[in-house]
């Protein structure tokens, strides 16, 4: 990788995509999946006033993650493109599903993030595979 701006641009798009990708089932009114806030609150302890931090959070870790995943890539010498990033996505998707479902809904400060259901894990999981396509893409097409 020849310059840190692909990635940059990388990590701020695929965590956009991402994060509208778990607020449609809220806009749809399917379920109460709120991410955000939930990352916010497990920060502060508390429901209010919460965006703030956890928007900061969530968006500072997407731009780490495609740092990570390229500095993977580059490692294992693999092109990062939109498959390999979607694969990372996969990868990285099933370790949040699991962590969203075992150690933050159950042990959250905030007890309504603790009967969120399976919906909640398979929607982290497509999350995350499209956050590491989307990262992917734009990191190939401005690298």
């Amino acid at each position: 990788m020849k310059s840190w701006f692909p990635l940059l641009m990388g990590g701020l798009s695929g965590t956009a995509v991402m994060t509208c990708f778990l607020l449609i089932p809220r806009w749809m009114e399917w379920g109460k999946i709120d991410v955000i806030r939930a990352v916010g609150s497990l920060m502060t302890g508390r429901k209010e006033r919460v965006f703030g931090n956890g928007l900061v959070l969530h968006l500072g870790m997407g731009i780490l993650f495609a740092f990570l995943y390229a500095g993977f890539l580059n490692l294992s010498r693999l092109p990062f493109n939109t498959m390999t990033g979607l694969l990372l996505g996969c990868l990285h998707g099933v370790i949040i599903m699991l962590l969203v479902s075992i150690m933050i809904m159950e042990h959250h400060p905030v007890a309504g993030y603790h009967e969120k259901g399976l919906e909640t894990g398979l929607a982290q999981l497509a999350a995350h595979m499209i956050y590491g396509a989307t990262v992917g893409w734009v990191v190939s097409v401005m690298g």
